[in-house]
């Protein structure tokens, strides 16, 4: 199976493009040759490793892919979604749904009035909640900008001859269904990446240690897991791990909650070093805002055995089991985030067996083998390989 990819960025800038590392490297490692197509002038050398030839979607497209003669395209994200017809007359495609950005016109598919998760259409609920009012890139001459449901309606319509679409969760596969995309052509395949292979459960710290890894960016949550922690009613620590422009903010209400003390901002943590982070954790909290694509950060840390607190918000309640491998509370609810951080820091027994539960659910279920495994069923489907089952 000859796999073209196609991405906006080509070097390791963040989660879609090490998903895609991946991919190529473990599809290639199989004996399946890896292309690149991508829409940014320059290339990082070592992302480009698993790929037989890489081009750039500013070049006659068509005869790049005549001259590698893929078997299928695999999207990722691209600039502009004018051009997915091109791609998907030119060869079967199949496009991978990282985000929201498709369907949604704030791209986190939350309210911004009432921080309320959308699970609406893009459609006029997106004018009637505001949603078309959104804050300006840097350097322009206003603060806000206004976005058109029109845009979106026509963004997927452009997907029309995709053959197949590839999401990580039930919610993104309903997200598509519900802005017109057959159920029958979306395929959940979680986006488990290589490194998880070497994770192991490690024994439980004995200490009141709270861990978050990832971006600080408002719908992330850090700020709803800070107003939890301050209405914890025993000795605790916690350590934020990330980076992102909701960082200072953060700070700042760590200061107005009187909990900066008991709060470490250790920002960007390269990837090996994560380790010794999970180790001294006694339990993880994913406190997304926006609704999940997936939450890969709470399978990281259920594979090192670490039970995990979080909200009901997308595709995290298609690993987070309440009372199974960790709490979860609804959506955005504070207190309830609250009384589950309290009630796991003060029964080390309770987040043990949790914790080992979670790390016999991530190594039986969420292995990357299956990932790469759950793709090529995918490809061969769009190649028209084999029959839908």
């Amino acid at each position: 199976m000859r796999v073209l990819h196609v991405n906006q960025k080509a070097g390791f800038f963040g989660g879609v493009e090490r998903i895609l590392y991946d991919i190529a490297s473990g599809l290639c490692a199989e004996g399946h040759p890896q292309a690149l197509l991508h829409g940014e002038p320059d290339a990082d050398r070592k992302f480009c490793t698993p790929f037989e030839s890489v081009g750039t979607l500013h070049e006659d497209v068509e005869s790049t892919i005549g001259a590698f003669g893929p078997d299928v395209l695999l999207v990722h994200k691209v600039a502009d979604d004018e051009v997915i017809p091109l791609l998907s007359r030119a060869c079967p495609t199949v496009r991978m749904i990282h985000d929201h950005d498709l369907v949604c016109l704030r791209r986190h598919k939350y309210f911004p009035i009432s921080d309320g998760i959308c699970d609406l259409p893009a459609g006029i609920s997106c004018y009637t909640r505001l949603c078309f009012v959104t804050r300006a890139p840097s350097g322009s001459r206003w603060p806000v900008e206004f976005r058109r449901v029109s845009d979106r309606k026509r963004a997927i319509f452009a997907h029309r001859d995709v053959r197949r679409f590839v999401v990580g969760s039930r919610w993104m596969r309903q997200e598509l269904v519900v802005n017109g995309v057959d159920k029958e052509r979306v395929d959940i395949h979680p986006p488990i990446p290589r490194s998880l292979q070497s994770a192991v459960a490690l024994p439980a710290p004995g200490t009141a240690e709270v861990l978050y890894v990832g971006q600080v960016i408002r719908g992330k949550g850090v700020d709803l897991m800070l107003r939890a922690l301050a209405r914890l009613h025993r000795a605790w620590h916690a350590t934020i791990v990330g980076t992102g422009n909701h960082l200072e903010a953060c700070k700042q209400l760590a200061r107005q909650l009187g909990v900066s003390e008991r709060v470490s901002f250790v920002g960007w943590v390269d990837h090996e070093s994560l380790e010794s982070y999970f180790a001294g954790a006694a339990v993880a909290v994913v406190p997304s805002r926006w609704p999940e694509p997936f939450g890969m950060v709470g399978i990281e840390a259920m594979a090192r055995g670490r039970p995990v607190v979080g909200f009901a918000a997308g595709g995290i309640t298609d690993w987070l089991f309440h009372e199974v491998n960790g709490l979860l509370a609804p959506p955005a609810d504070v207190a309830m985030l609250a009384t589950h951080l309290d009630r796991l820091l003060s029964e080390p027994a309770l987040a043990e067996r949790l914790g080992a539960e979670a790390a016999r659910i991530v190594k039986e279920n969420y292995r990357h083998e299956r990932f790469l495994g759950g793709l090529m069923s995918t490809f061969e489907r769009a190649a028209d390989r084999r029959p839908a089952d």
